[in-house]
C-alpha cells in the first residue's frame, strides 16, 4: 500500500468537473552518488496547474510515510535562475518579476511558439507547506497557493476565444526518502561474488492507485479533496553513470548525460562529481480520446555499484582457507610419505642381514 496521492481543493465550494481543473505533474526521483560513496535520493514534484490556476487554493500530496517540515524545500527560487529554468523546460525563457507579487515570476518564451506558453512560477516558503500525519504511517503536504498575481501577468490568451488562462507552476522536493517506501533494495542472490559489489533496486511508483493506499488514509485525505487529473506526466529517474540495466514497464522516451556545471546549484553540494548523472526520461501525454488520467504508476530496475566488504572479507577468508589447505596437504602427504619410506628401507635392512653361526 504505497501509492502517492495528489490532490486539489478549490477556493468556491463549485463542483470540480465545473473549472475544468487539469494539471501537468513532472516528477524527478534523484539518486545521487555522495562523496562517502553511498547515495542520496530525493523527490522533485513539478505542478503546472493549467487555466485556472486562481480558482485552486491548494494542492494536497499524501505521502505512505513520515514526512518531516525539515524534509521539504522550495526550488522555485533555484528556477528563477533564467538558464537553469530553460534547461529544466527545454525551451528559452525570459524570466521576469511581476509588480505587487514578490512571490511569483513571469515566465515567458523568448520566441513565438506553439509548445511554449507563459506562466506563473511561484515560489514557496515556509508558509505555503502544511504538514500532518495520516494514520496508520503516512503524511499530507498542503501546499496553499496563498496569493495569485492581481495584474495580468502571465496570462496566456486562449486561442479559440478571447478568455484569458493563467497557468501557475511551482516544484518542491522532499528529501529523507525511506527504503521501502518507494524503493527497495535487493541482494544479487544467485552470485556470491557479485553480490559483494552491486545491488538491484527497484522503484515502484505509483500516483493515486486507489486500490494501493491504506482504505482509512483514503477515506481522510478525500473528504474534502479531489485527486488531481493530469493532462500530461513526466518522470525522471536520476543516477549516476554506475548504475546498469535501466528497465521500464512503459512509455519510456529518451535519456541524457546532465553537465554538472549547470546542475550543482540545483542539486546540492554533496554529489561526488567524479561520476556522472543520467537522466532517463519516461512521458504520457493525452489525447482526444484520453485528455487526462487522475493515476500513474511505473517500475523500475536497475543495478548499481554498492561494495560490501563484510562481503568481500567473507570470500577472502574462504580463498584464503583454501589456498592455505591445498599448501598443507601436499606437505603432509610429502612428511607421511617420506616416514613410509624411511620405515620400509629400515625393514628391507632388517630383512638383508646375515646370519651368522656359531661354529
Amino acid at each position: 500500500m504505497n501509492s502517492i496521492g495528489i490532490l486539489y481543493t478549490l477556493r468556491n465550494s463549485s463542483e470540480p468537473s465545473k473549472n475544468n481543473v487539469s494539471a501537468e505533474l513532472h516528477v524527478n526521483y534523484w539518486k545521487v552518488p555522495i562523496r562517502n560513496g553511498a547515495y542520496k535520493r530525493f523527490l522533485d514534484f513539478g505542478i503546472f496547474i493549467n487555466d485556472v490556476a486562481r480558482d485552486v487554493s491548494s494542492v494536497s500530496f499524501y505521502f505512505p510515510f513520515k514526512v518531516e517540515t525539515q524534509s521539504l524545500k522550495d526550488l522555485g527560487d533555484s528556477l528563477s535562475k533564467s538558464e537553469l529554468l530553460c534547461t529544466l523546460f527545454n525551451n528559452d525563457y525570459v524570466v521576469r518579476n511581476i509588480n505587487g507579487s514578490p512571490s511569483y515570476y513571469f515566465i515567458s518564451p523568448s520566441s513565438n511558439s506553439e509548445k511554449a506558453h507563459p506562466f506563473w512560477l511561484y515560489v514557496l516558503g515556509e508558509n505555503n507547506f502544511k504538514v500532518s500525519d495520516i494514520k496508520p504511517n503516512g503524511s499530507i503536504v498542503n501546499v496553499q497557493i496563498i496569493s495569485t498575481p492581481k495584474k495580468n501577468g502571465g496570462i496566456q490568451p486562449a486561442s479559440n476565444d478571447k478568455k484569458p488562462k493563467r497557468n501557475l507552476y511551482f516544484r518542491f522536493r522532499v528529501e529523507d526518502i525511506p527504503e521501502n517506501s518507494i524503493f527497495y533494495e535487493e541482494n544479487i542472490s544467485n552470485d556470491f561474488l557479485q553480490s559483494a559489489f552491486s545491488k538491484t533496486e527497484m522503484i515502484d511508483f505509483r500516483i493515486n492507485e486507489v486500490r494501493e493506499m491504506n482504505p482509512k488514509a483514503y477515506e481522510e485525505i478525500t473528504k474534502d479533496k479531489t485527486f488531481l487529473p493530469f493532462s500530461k506526466i513526466h518522470f525522471f529517474f536520476v543516477g549516476s553513470s554506475e548504475d546498469e540495466q535501466i528497465a521500464g514497464n512503459t512509455d519510456y522516451k529518451d535519456c541524457r548525460l546532465l553537465n554538472y556545471d549547470r546542475w550543482q546549484a540545483y542539486i546540492g553540494d554533496d554529489y561526488d562529481n567524479t561520476r556522472k548523472l543520467i537522466a532517463y526520461h519516461w512521458c504520457w501525454k493525452g489525447d482526444a480520446n484520453n485528455q487526462t488520467r487522475d493515476r500513474y504508476s511505473i517500475f523500475i530496475k536497475t543495478v548499481y555499484k554498492s561494495i560490501k566488504w563484510k562481503t568481500i572479507l567473507k570470500y577472502c577468508s574462504v580463498v584464503f582457507g583454501l589456498s592455505r589447505r591445498s599448501l598443507i596437504l601436499p606437505c603432509l602427504e610429502h612428511g607421511s610419505a617420506s616416514q613410509n619410506m624411511v620405515h620400509r628401507r629400515y625393514i628391507f635392512s632388517i630383512s638383508f642381514v646375515p646370519l651368522h653361526h656359531e661354529a
